[in-house]
């Protein structure tokens, strides 16, 4: 057989390679429709970009408003101290009463705020609310007790804001070693 018979040949048992012009209407309609969705992720992506900024940003502002009103309000306690450090008292019981306005003045600002102050003497040591300074070995009182408050803690809103600095008992080491060694 030549190679030209066998090349008539093969191509006899082709199909012959006719493209469809419906699948080639489906193919195109395919390729807009992807170009659709890539504009549409593209759009949405950029709509997600946008909205994370502007969330940041009122985010930002409503800090800052919420500072300055803070502030505003400290304003008030800076003016009076102030005033009662540039005032001539005829005594010393009109300079501990200017004093003591100040002072019902900041607390009522406290309060205003709902920030809470706490005193934890005679309570147990509780990590999440208190900072232990020091120790002192007291053998009247529970172990981990605290005895002596050096800086009150706050709380705003129920949540800590400062913690208290204490000073908790504690067993003389010996004892306590004793006490270890025998449980």
């Amino acid at each position: 057989m030549s190679l030209k018979e066998k090349s008539d040949e093969a191509n006899s048992d082709d199909e012959p390679l006719v493209h469809d012009d419906k699948s080639v209407d489906e193919l195109s309609i395919l390729k807009n429709e992807l170009e659709d969705v890539k504009d549409k992720l593209a759009r949405s992506m950029a709509d997600l970009d946008n909205f994370k900024k502007r969330i940041e940003r009122d985010r930002e502002q409503q800090n800052l408003k919420s500072k300055g009103l803070a502030v505003l309000k400290f304003l008030e306690v800076v003016e009076l101290i102030d005033k009662a450090s540039n005032s001539d008292y005829p005594d010393l019981a009109s300079a501990v009463e200017g004093i003591g306005g100040i002072q019902k003045f900041t607390k009522s600002f406290l309060e205003s705020m709902k920030v809470e102050r706490f005193n934890p003497v005679d309570e147990p040591f509780d990590f999440r609310f208190h900072e232990a300074l020091t120790t002192v070995v007291n053998e009247e009182i529970e172990p981990h007790t605290i005895v002596d408050v050096i800086q009150a803690g706050y709380l705003i809103e129920g949540e800590l804001l400062r913690p208290a600095k204490v000073v908790v008992s504690k067993k003389e080491e010996k004892k306590e070693q004793e006490e270890e060694k025998g449980e």
